[in-house]
């Protein structure tokens, strides 16, 4: 049987309804970036009398938890700050996941350098977007290791003063409740289609065959393996992939 061929419009019709769906998810980072520059130029700016100290982050929740609360996707949320920024220690990562009981829970992590269990967020990769290139960035779907079986995504926007990088506001996604903007695009279309990211792991497909954290042997237009395949946010290394021939 040969496969029911694309209109002209559709196939970048679906990845242009997915990058908005990304877009929008940042759009909420953007905020919560601008929110924090606020108030660290409140704190340190020309006629501030004060060194900024993780306290100052405390009036920052609010918008945190409507970040949160407003995006059903989003697990957790917060800022992580690059070394030395704030005075009272030398790395700083504030971050609130949505508790079982509607309230916010602040998530301790060790950031002490050397210590067996240190949360080394210089090595990952979202955060080293953002020191290297100023870039936004989504890592994953890797699981969630708290919870075990949360397939995730880690959407971070730099924050950027004056031009000086003070960290990034981000949050983690939870892709089975993102997929309600991701899988309509995708069911438009009449083959077997995935959304992959630069790794080459699949975020989600209209095809059961594919599944959610799945790996592909090549990456989409590196082989023939796909008859269809367009870039869907550039900057992220995502594609739209079509057509499977093997």
């Amino acid at each position: 049987m040969t496969a029911a061929p694309f209109s002209d419009a559709e196939f970048p019709a679906a990845a242009a309804a997915l990058a908005h769906a990304a877009d929008d998810l940042f759009a909420v980072l953007e905020i919560l970036a601008g929110r924090f520059v606020d108030v660290w130029t409140q704190v340190t700016g020309p006629n501030a009398s004060k060194e900024f100290v993780t306290a100052d982050i405390a009036e920052l929740q609010p918008d945190v938890f409507a970040a949160i609360d407003g995006n059903p996707a989003f697990e957790s949320a917060g800022f992580v700050l690059v070394e030395g920024l704030v005075a009272d220690s030398s790395r700083c990562l504030e971050w609130w996941h949505r508790a079982f009981s509607g309230d916010h829970d602040q998530i301790a992590f060790n950031l002490e350098p050397g210590t067996t269990d240190c949360y080394d967020y210089y090595s990952m990769e979202w955060f080293a977007a953002a020191v290297n290139g100023g870039r936004r960035f989504v890592s994953g779907p890797l699981i969630d290791l708290p919870c075990a079986d949360v397939y995730i995504l880690t959407f971070s926007q730099p924050i950027v003063a004056d031009g000086r990088l003070l960290g990034v506001a981000g949050a983690d996604v939870a892709v089975s409740r993102f997929e309600h903007r991701i899988l309509p695009p995708l069911r438009t279309l009449p083959r077997p289609t995935l959304l992959v990211n630069d790794e080459r792991r699949v975020i989600a497909s209209n095809d059961a065959m594919f599944t959610t954290g799945e790996k592909l042997p090549h990456r989409p237009g590196a082989d023939n393996s796909w008859t269809h395949v367009l870039p869907v946010t550039p900057d992220l290394g995502w594609l739209l992939a079509s057509g499977h021939t093997a």
